[in-house]
């Protein structure tokens, strides 16, 4: 799995040296450099995902057990989203689903711990589901930025699958997104966690957050990451690339490790190595159609046309359902002088979007070309 995650073509390749000394996840996660006789705090045995009476009373006074399900889900959440008294507010603190309850606060991991809560608790069926948000390329500054995002799955026998997100004026149908246990959603809460402990400058608090996100999920890559860079951060880069290369273990995709690695090795001075991940990244990359969309507008940006087009066909081919890169493809067109070509891809992401306002802002543009040739 490894060479896989490295070379392309599935050739076979050695494991790095640090690799092969006895830095297996076992001792990955006993962390022998980073406790060095400090004591590794005891987390709370305590379900994040549980309700308090509180939640209970809430539940009683806005639910009606007698209605079928559908009719239950709309007052469930009238009463979280649609009820001003209620209001949850968005921070990037990590919160547990009764502690998201009392404080109206969270992020979105925490918003959807309390809506599954509350509807399981209703009798609903209802699922954590993680959604691929585009990395940032231009916010990372030479850095890749991932965000993490998880939001709510109510599957529907009748009809269309309701999502209830925190940002469902963000939220795109056409992210990638997958349903996950509650033992992936508890991982990445308790690597949210650790990431916060790492921020703070707690560093074994940080370690007994990754070690009991990987305990409820050893699948968890970016638990591996964070692992990595809590050791990096602590000095110890050899332990840092193994976790790192733990990480491409379980998930031989995650960009964010190899991103590390080539750093790593390209710092230390070891160049074939960092050019052989460098390649790997940027494989990942020119594969994914958000990249070529971001690159696609930096062309656009430097008036390099044709490329923006070359860009952004592969993106549309890839997401023909995206109406950014469909309509950025007839903005591009309309550069090159091809009115006719700018219609044609305008119109199709007038044709994908569900949002009203956003279906009138592409007939406002179409409407300009049709009568003056203007975008």
């Amino acid at each position: 799995m490894l060479a896989a995650g490295l070379l392309l073509g599935g050739c076979a390749a050695r494991l790095p040296v640090d690799r092969q000394a006895g830095m297996d996840p076992v001792a990955l996660l006993e962390a022998a450099p980073l406790v060095a006789g400090g004591t590794v705090p005891v987390l709370p045995r305590e379900d994040p995902f549980a309700l308090d009476a509180d939640m209970r009373r809430f539940l009683a006074e806005h639910i009606d057990p007698t209605r079928p399900s559908q009719g239950r889900l709309e007052q469930l959440l009238t009463a979280v989203i649609g009820d001003p008294r209620f209001s949850v507010a968005y921070d990037d603190s990590t919160r547990s689903a009764t502690e998201v309850f009392r404080a109206r606060r969270g992020n979105c991991l925490s918003f959807a711990a309390m809506v599954i809560a509350l509807a399981r608790e209703a009798g609903i069926d209802a699922s954590f589901q993680e959604v691929d948000v585009p990395a940032d390329w231009a916010l990372g500054a030479g850095t890749l930025v991932v965000m993490r995002h998880v939001n709510v799955l109510v599957p529907s026998r009748h009809g269309t699958d309701r999502i209830v997100d925190f940002d469902m004026v963000n939220f795109r149908a056409s992210y990638d997104r997958r349903v996950i246990s509650d033992a992936r959603a508890r991982a990445h809460y308790h690597s949210n966690l650790a990431a916060e402990r790492l921020q703070a400058d707690e560093p074994l608090a940080a370690l007994a957050e990754l070690r009991q996100a990987l305990a409820d999920d050893a699948g968890f890559a970016p638990a591996w990451v964070n692992l990595g860079t809590l050791y990096l951060r602590e000095g110890h880069t050899a332990w840092a690339r193994a976790a790192w290369w733990q990480a491409l273990a379980v998930s031989p995709d995650e960009e964010v490790a190899i991103s590390n690695l080539e750093r790593s090795y390209r710092d230390a001075g070891e160049l074939a190595l960092a050019d052989t991940l460098l390649e790997r990244v940027a494989h990942f990359r020119m594969s994914n159609p958000y990249y070529r969309y971001f690159l696609a507008q930096q062309a656009l940006e430097a008036g390099n046309t044709e490329e923006a087009i070359r860009h952004l066909r592969f993106a549309v081919q890839r997401k023909p359902a995206e109406d950014r890169f469909l309509a950025l493809l007839g903005l591009s067109y309309l550069r090159r002088g091809d009115v006719d070509e700018a219609h044609r891809w305008l119109a199709q992401a007038q044709a994908v979007v569900a949002d009203p306002a956003l279906r009138e802002r592409y007939q406002g543009k179409l409407e300009r070309l049709r009568r003056d040739g203007s975008g």
